[in-house]
């Protein structure tokens, strides 16, 4: 089986550090939640990888996937489970 070798310049390193900081995945969370850093940081490199490089775009789909991190964390905010789910399918 084959590898696949990607590389993330190191603007691009900063880029999607900083789209996890302005959520709230911070080094704050990963000491409290080390779990939750980790998915954050695993969607967002994806998510770049595949080919979604705006951070705008990252942001947005951080934010639909996963909500804010800490005590902002999106909840259903003033969208149901449901209409939260369709506004970020309408995202993809």
């Amino acid at each position: 089986m084959s590898s696949i070798e990607y590389k993330i310049s190191p603007s691009d390193f900063e880029m999607i550090r900083s789209v996890l900081d302005d959520a709230g995945y911070d080094v704050s969370v990963l000491v409290e939640d080390q779990s939750l850093f980790n998915t954050a940081a695993l969607l967002v490199t994806k998510l770049f990888l595949s080919g979604v490089d705006s951070r705008s775009a990252l942001a947005a789909k951080l934010e639909c996937q996963l909500g804010r991190a800490g005590k902002h964390r999106a909840g259903s905010g003033n969208l149901n489970s449901g209409d939260k789910w369709n506004f970020c399918l309408t995202l993809a």
